[in-house]
């Protein structure tokens, strides 16, 4: 609605500018007896942007009664009273709008230039300003609320998967990305399902041989993970590929293992990444090989991130990694991709486009969309059955504010259960006042949903069923 009302009063200002086409309507005016119909019209269609604006939020998943926290329904709402009154004036007053009309015409730019650009500027309010409500400072509570329950300690949870023996939660606890923070140190993380205690595992040194043989790691060398998958190799071992950018830009290669009931991590080899991409995710085949989501490029200044967020363009594309070169994906452009899952029977990759406000379903042998769907601010895909699972941040780029600024911090979201075959929405989960963070990944765990988050201190649980 924020890109509808951005084009919608643009054009608005434009025409208002048009002169000849306004003596056109006045014209009209001026020979009509009376307008009672067009009145009635008007004030039909106010109603409908009035009910709209509360009762339509249902729609997009907003909370009915923080209608007025969001910028497009307070426009709605505001359109929808100021057209209401003009239905009202064109019926009971058309004989002063006649009279006055003249008057208007004669001095018409005096006051055409001022609306038209009062117009301009509520287009671009509109398209980089979405929620305008408080921001939840919740760094002081670790306690269950309604609808929503969490588990504290961690840092940056950003992205999630199960540990084959279905008993763990394996996570990456993310330091950050340009150009909006510096990249700083994290490691691994792991969340024992039954005691939900955190655990840290284990990480040893072995050979390099699910890497590039010129990247070299050390016992004591630090990590900065941040999009993770974990995949069955076709040997039997379990690989976990890592999108790490500390101390330097490198995809880490690690063969997750257990012994005595303790998961641990072992270092099978890295890549460094070239200069041309800033990686965000990764999903592993069962040979080896994988595929990674260039986001943008990598000297990325923070006002080209905003113009990327606010027109949409184009700004990365997916790269597959085999032997020892990386090479791009056709057809795969777009704003912003970064979550990706890739299902390997079936030949589809599912990619997010975080700045584009897309999730899409894409033939990899065959390069080329299958399906997509409009998603606001996706991120990390999660395959579960006959179902994708992704979060979505409901609010713009520039409504971030003071949470850069606070370890943890609340803004609205939803979580999105799609058809796994047409991406159509299935269930819609909304939370605008919650105890969580602002999340990055949804994994279905029996009738609960455990989400991680790239800003928060806590991973966050709900029931799904």
């Amino acid at each position: 609605m924020n890109y509808f009302y951005f084009f919608f009063f643009l054009l608005l200002a434009s025409f208002i500018l048009i002169k000849p086409l306004a003596k056109i309507i006045s014209n009209w005016i001026i020979a009509s007896e009376k307008l009672t119909k067009t009145g009635l019209l008007t004030v039909l269609i106010g109603v409908v942007c009035i009910v709209f604006s509360i009762k339509g939020l249902e729609a997009h998943g907003a909370e009915n009664e923080f209608w007025y926290e969001r910028a497009w329904q307070v426009i709605t709402f505001s359109l929808g009273i100021l057209l209401v009154l003009r239905g009202l004036v064109i019926i009971l007053f058309l004989n002063s709008i006649k009279n006055n009309l003249t008057f208007f015409m004669k001095h018409y730019y005096k006051f055409a230039i001022p609306v038209s650009i009062f117009l301009t500027f509520i287009s671009f309010v509109a398209v980089s300003n979405d929620y305008i409500g408080p921001q939840k400072d919740i760094s002081s509570s670790c306690t269950a609320e309604k609808n929503i329950r969490v588990i504290c300690g961690f840092s940056n949870p950003e992205d999630i998967v199960i540990t084959p023996d279905n008993k763990f939660l394996l996570m990456s606890e993310f330091g950050g990305i340009g150009p909006y923070e510096d990249q700083k140190p994290g490691f691994f993380a792991l969340l024992d399902l039954e005691t939900e205690e955190k655990i840290i595992p284990t990480i040893s040194i072995a050979e390099n041989n699910w890497g590039d043989p010129e990247c070299k790691r050390g016992i004591g060398d630090k990590y900065g993970p941040h999009g993770i998958d974990l995949i069955k190799r076709k040997d039997g071992s379990f690989q976990l590929g890592v999108i790490s950018h500390y101390p330097n830009e490198t995809i880490e290669m690690f063969e997750l293992i257990k012994i005595n009931n303790e998961w641990s991590l072992i270092w099978r080899g890295c890549i460094n990444v070239p200069y041309e991409y800033y990686f965000n995710d990764i999903s592993l085949k069962k040979d080896g090989k994988f595929f990674a989501s260039h986001m943008y490029k990598r000297d990325i200044t923070l006002n080209e991130w905003l113009i990327t967020s606010l027109l949409k363009s184009n700004s990365g594309f997916l790269v597959k990694w085999e032997n020892n070169t990386f090479r791009k994906i056709p057809n795969t452009e777009g704003s912003g991709p970064n979550g990706i899952a890739f299902d390997e029977e079936a030949g589809l990759m599912y990619i997010n486009y975080n700045q584009g406000d897309k999730i899409v379903s894409f033939d990899i042998n065959k390069n080329k969309i299958i399906n997509s769907q409009y998603i606001e601010a996706p991120d990390n895909p999660y395959i579960d059955g006959g179902h994708i699972w992704i979060t979505s941040l409901d609010f713009q780029p520039n409504d971030f504010g003071e949470c850069e600024f606070k370890d943890t911090c609340s803004l609205p979201f939803s979580i999105y259960k799609l058809d796994r075959e047409s991406l159509n929405i299935v269930k819609k989960y909304s939370f605008s006042k919650s105890i969580f963070g602002l999340p990055t990944v949804a994994v279905p765990v029996e009738d609960e949903v455990y989400m991680g988050s790239f800003h928060s201190d806590r991973i966050g649980v709900f029931q799904h069923n």
